[in-house]
């Protein structure tokens, strides 16, 4: 009699208990767990029952268990049958959760459980790939391989894919070293988006929330002395404000930055700028309009070398798959449906934007555009290609000049430099034997986003460029800032255009090997100054330093100061102009008809290969070929006094094939009447 009452008893306490409210905030134990169930259960469907339910799926979230969160609900939605929209969309909101999170043993079985019920569709793929993750963070190359074989039969429609991944995980090591920059460039907070000038000697990035800051995220720069990367400086409110700005590309000549963010004028989450340093700091802060900047996120935009297009990432609709919006949650991702555009510079402004297609595009996010100075090799970060996780960062080789769609299959940069959280800002050395990128929370980071470097291997790597340096300056030595402009000699085609730089009169070309270049220097008041450089048969690293010296027309026609007209070429033994002087005839003629009143000297110059008397012959033929072509083009033949000095004026060494070019010339002054 008194173990029943005392049952009784029990019984009553206990479901006195169940009817009192929980107190949520007790931790979230095992005993816990078990009380707040027979609570759920006894009291749903009460609003104080549905608190507990959302306490538990809550507490999940907060500790990385987004899978655990969404079997919450699927457990109790059972007992809600009033609340089914609202546990349907819980249920959809937390199985996006558990597809950007690894699975830790206490949970494993529900992503199991997901795959076998959800397969072959493409959540229950992300899954899997959550499943294989932790084995890639911790390099067990053919675990992780082991998992992708296991599974693939229930994923047909995956079979490429998951070979192409396996090809990755199962690829010899190349011994390649990624290095953190350290703490003179990565902190706590954010680093991203690594952006070195040509010349290698400042590198801009964008970070967050630092204390000298001026919103919530700006650019940065650091300077490279002696071999190190000094403490970063804020780039200053020229580009920085309170709104939210990031550093995409440099140009090529590294006077000007594309930046995207939340300025003033922009028309969607994200737009695309430009701003150029002139003589006194940066310029005014241009924005791209419309069909560029959209209403949605346009952003990353990166140059080409010669300045006549810019490829950049967009979420706007009409891209490769479904529309995603940039920052919505979907497909264990955040980075939305981005796709690579390129737009092309008209007189008339940029053209509508052409989407790269399909080869590069995927149904998930490409992001950060590299083009390489080669103007053919692209370097992006892709979620929807294979790879190890998160963005993976890739390599693709444009097929014809004349095509922004046709591209080569996109090349994973593998396992050394790829992992399994987002990495992307791939940004490569003008040599093409180093590169800089950001990683997510690596173990050798300082928090967040950090700025790394690394050494590529061969199949990492562009195509060689020839690198062109030195400074514009004038007869007395002071740096100019000028135009500079460069050509295809055999075709006569401009290919592009840049600034000197306004501080010092600095300049860098990039050029792709397999071309006869010229360039030269034009600035108002000066007569444009040439130079050459042939890459037809040039197969290897090339650098040619010149400093371009432009002479004014005041000086010529006060001083009779002379000037070297370089790009006018002769065959061997021959005084027949060829087609590649054409560009410079034409300029020296647009330069003579603006200097009317002045008797001009032509004098003909040769290198030393040859007698005395041949030499002053030939450079006499050569002079009257030029006077002959000017003749044609409208001058009275008396303007000129024609001038042969053959070998006898060098400026160069006649011992070198350079020297011998320099000393071939024809040079042009003024004569006073």
């Amino acid at each position: 009699m008194k173990i029943a009452a005392c049952i009784f008893l029990i019984i009553i306490s206990i479901a006195s208990a169940l009817a009192q409210p929980i107190n949520l905030n007790q931790p979230l134990t095992p005993d816990v767990l078990k009380q707040w169930d027979a609570y759920i259960k006894k009291n749903a469907p009460s609003k104080d029952a549905l608190k507990v339910v959302v306490e538990i799926a809550s507490r999940y979230l907060l500790t990385g268990r987004g899978a655990d969160g969404m079997d919450t609900y699927k457990k109790y939605k059972k007992y809600f049958p009033a609340e089914k929209s609202f546990f349907d969309s819980q249920i959809e909101y937390y199985e996006q959760q558990m597809l950007m999170q690894a699975p830790i043993s206490e949970n494993l079985n529900i992503y199991l459980e997901y795959i076998n019920e959800n397969a072959p569709n493409e959540k229950a793929f992300l899954a899997l790939k959550k499943i294989v993750e932790p084995f890639i963070n911790r390099r067990l190359w053919d675990s992780a391989a082991n998992l992708y074989r296991k599974y693939k039969p229930i994923f047909p429609q995956k079979e490429a894919f998951i070979d192409k991944t396996i090809s990755i995980l199962l690829a010899p090591e190349e011994g390649l070293i990624v290095h953190n920059l350290g703490p003179k460039i990565n902190t706590e907070q954010n680093e991203w988006d690594p952006n070195p000038t040509p010349d290698g000697k400042y590198l801009y990035f964008s970070t967050s929330y630092r204390n000298d800051g001026y919103g919530m995220s700006d650019v940065y720069y650091s300077k490279m002395i002696d071999g190190e990367w000094q403490p970063a400086q804020n780039a200053g409110n020229g580009i920085n404000g309170p709104q939210e700005e990031t550093v995409d590309n440099v140009t090529a000549d590294g006077t000007g930055l594309f930046l995207s963010g939340t300025f003033k004028k922009t028309l969607g989450m994200f737009d695309i700028y430009f701003i150029e340093k002139k003589e006194n700091g940066w310029g005014p802060l241009v924005h791209f309009p419309p069909p560029v900047n959209t209403q949605w996120t346009d952003e990353g935009a990166s140059p080409t070398s010669d300045g006549k297009a810019i490829i950049f990432t967009s979420d706007r609709p009409g891209g490769v798959g479904k529309f995603i919006q940039y920052g919505t949650i979907d497909h264990g991702s955040s980075n939305g449906n981005m796709d690579i555009y390129v737009s092309i510079r008209t007189d008339s402004g940029w053209s509508e934007p052409i989407n790269l297609g399909n080869i590069i595009n995927t149904p998930y996010s490409e992001r950060s555009p590299f083009l390489h100075p080669d103007g053919k090799t692209l370097y992006f970060s892709s979620e929807g290609h294979p790879g190890l996780g998160g963005l993976d960062l890739f390599k693709s080789v444009r097929l014809k000049d004349d095509s922004w769609t046709e591209w080569s299959e996109p090349v994973n940069l593998g396992k050394e430099i790829n992992s399994i959280s987002d990495d992307w800002g791939y940004k490569i050395s003008v040599s093409g034997d180093s590169a800089f990128f950001a990683g997510y929370n690596r173990t050798d980071g300082y928090g967040g986003w950090d700025i790394y470097s690394i050494t590529l291997p061969k199949k990492a790597r562009p195509d060689i460029v020839a690198k062109v340096w030195g400074k514009v300056i004038d007869r007395s030595g002071e740096r100019l800032a000028a135009d500079i402009i460069w050509e295809d000699l055999t075709s006569g085609k401009s290919l592009g255009q840049l600034k000197s730089n306004p501080d010092d009169g600095s300049y860098i070309i990039l050029l792709p090997l397999g071309k006869f270049y010229g360039f030269y220097a034009q600035k108002d008041g000066y007569y444009p100054a040439s130079e050459y450089i042939d890459l037809r048969n040039i197969d290897s690293d090339t650098t040619l330093n010149v400093d371009i010296v432009l002479v004014s027309a005041e000086e010529m026609k006060r001083y009779n100061a002379k000037i070297r007209v370089n790009n006018i070429f002769f065959d061997f033994d021959k005084h027949i102009l060829k087609k590649e002087s054409l560009p410079e005839l034409n300029r020296l003629v647009k330069f003579l008809k603006e200097n009317p009143n002045n008797k001009v000297e032509i004098a003909g110059h040769t290198d030393s290969i040859g007698t005395v008397k041949y030499n002053k012959d030939l450079a006499l033929r050569r002079v009257n070929s030029v006077v002959d072509f000017l003749v044609s083009n409208g001058f009275k033949r008396d303007r000129f006094v024609l001038k042969s000095f053959g070998s006898e004026m060098p400026i160069a060494d006649n011992k070198t094939p350079r020297g011998r070019a320099l000393n071939r010339r024809v040079e042009i002054r003024f004569l006073n009447e």
